[in-house]
């Protein structure tokens, strides 16, 4: 007897000959056909010719309504006519040049302006190279080596962190006391034994985990909403205390908002109240083109300071604060007014709570998670507000529904989370869960 997710993969396959034909000719160049694991799938990725808007159009012709939007970062949807007309702008005065431009210095200013956290700022080109520098910074800054993390959250793919980010829970120790494992095979030994675990949204276990350690922290790193478990926002209560804590022991606070940054004007710290030392970001504060940025105290950004040679820390890198992002980036924050945010706050709520009713009426059990423009589809009865009851998803099923909105015409990550744009409508939204219902009752919700 066929299974839900195998009839659901036929008619994906069935669909999409153009983009098989060409995974296939992409895995004679790339191991798996692949260069970037988060937007690969089997039995092979759809491959993609435009997006314009909300739409996103395959090589065999098929379009679909894009829900995660580059993995949160398309915030004003594909070939925003605000972005696209700043970019056009600087690729007629060049892509990149060996000294800074004017665009950079604004795009310094906008992030500074509505950060409370931001002293100083300097950008990169990934989120990945964001933490790895703000880790960097509260080492020098401290004289201290050691970090603490949340199980089951993602900030890069630098060895420093890539500890416990999905660990087999065969591995990964007690709830309440996690042990730190590496990702995969090929991390440093080394940065395994500097980094303590802790869950996410348990305040009292991380109190436990810092003061415990206290003499050998650097910095305690947390994502405000955490994305690697489907979008799950942080406790006010856990993030007040991380910063009460922190505090009191002179432990460096690093905000990873490379996800979060688009949940309020301010960022994260702006909708929480609570103002870590230094923030990481990337995504949404590029408008789409390859970006990173850190920023924070004066006094620990004034380690990277070249003035009369006096930089403690060396930061270079030939597209850091390259025209072309600072362009995109200046242009989006410059579009992302208070009253667009008010837009995706409602619209995001109105998914989420749309969702909630249909797992009501099918007796389906699921939930949904996320906050302001976030959220995700979970496949579990149980609350999920951390990793270990993130782990409670039933995988065939996430699996299916996955292929089932690909089918349906959507696209949301492969692990069903997803965002809404500026561009999204009320129609999209009802579209879209009238989609997940469907796949639902093909699955034997009816």
């Amino acid at each position: 007897m066929t299974t839900p997710l195998e009839q659901e993969l036929a008619n994906y396959s069935a669909a999409n000959p153009k983009s098989a034909e060409l995974h296939e000719k992409a895995t004679r160049f790339m191991p798996g056909g692949d260069t970037r694991n988060s937007i690969f799938w089997d039995p092979f990725p759809v491959y993609v010719t435009d997006g314009t808007g909300i739409t996103l159009t395959d090589v065999d012709g098929n379009k679909r309504t894009d829900f995660v939007n580059n993995m949160t970062t398309l915030i004003l949807g594909h070939r925003a006519p605000e972005v696209s007309a700043a970019l056009a702008d600087q690729l007629d005065h060049g892509v990149s040049y060996p000294a800074p431009s004017p665009s950079v210095v604004r795009w310094a200013e906008l992030m500074c302006e509505r950060v409370p956290s931001l002293d100083k700022v300097r950008f990169v080109n990934t989120g990945t190279e964001a933490t790895l520098n703000a880790i960097r910074a509260a080492r020098a800054f401290t004289g201290k080596q050691k970090l603490v993390k949340c199980e089951g959250a993602y900030h890069g793919n630098h060895d420093a962190i890539q500890i416990s980010i999905y660990p087999p829970l065969d591995k990964a120790g007690d709830a309440d006391s996690p042990n730190a494992v590496a990702a995969f095979p090929g991390i440093s030994e080394t940065a395994v034994d500097d980094i303590f675990i802790t869950p996410f949204n348990d305040i009292e276990t991380a109190e436990r985990v810092i003061r415990e350690h206290a003499d050998e922290l650097a910095a305690v790193i947390v994502e405000p909403v955490n994305g690697q478990c489907g979008m799950v926002a942080g406790k006010p209560e856990f993030l007040e205390g991380l910063r009460r804590i922190t505090d009191e022991l002179g432990i460096v606070l690093i905000f990873d908002e490379v996800i979060a940054f688009r949940i309020a004007y301010g960022g994260a710290q702006d909708y929480y109240g609570v103002t870590p030392d230094l923030t990481c970001f990337g995504k949404v504060v590029g408008g789409g083109m390859p970006v990173g940025a850190f920023g924070g105290r004066d006094d620990i950004m004034s380690m990277w300071d070249p003035s009369d040679g006096g930089a403690t820390v060396q930061h270079a890198g030939t597209f850091n604060g390259n025209p072309m992002t600072a362009a995109a980036g200046v242009a989006t924050l410059e579009a992302l007014t208070p009253e667009k945010y008010e837009y995706l706050d409602a619209l995001g709520e109105s998914l989420r709570s749309k969702l909630r009713a249909l797992f009501a009426e099918l007796e389906v059990p699921m939930g949904v998670t996320g906050i302001a423009s976030l959220f995700a589809l979970q496949f579990t009865s149980t609350e999920v507000v951390d990793y270990r009851t993130f782990a409670t998803n039933d995988k065939t099923m996430a699996e299916t529904m996955f292929i089932g909105l690909l089918n349906e015409g959507f696209l949301m990550s492969n692990r069903c989370a997803g965002n809404v744009s500026t561009v999204h409508t009320e129609d999209d939204v009802d579209a879209f869960v009238a989609a997940v219902g469907n796949v639902l009752k093909r699955a034997g919700y009816a």
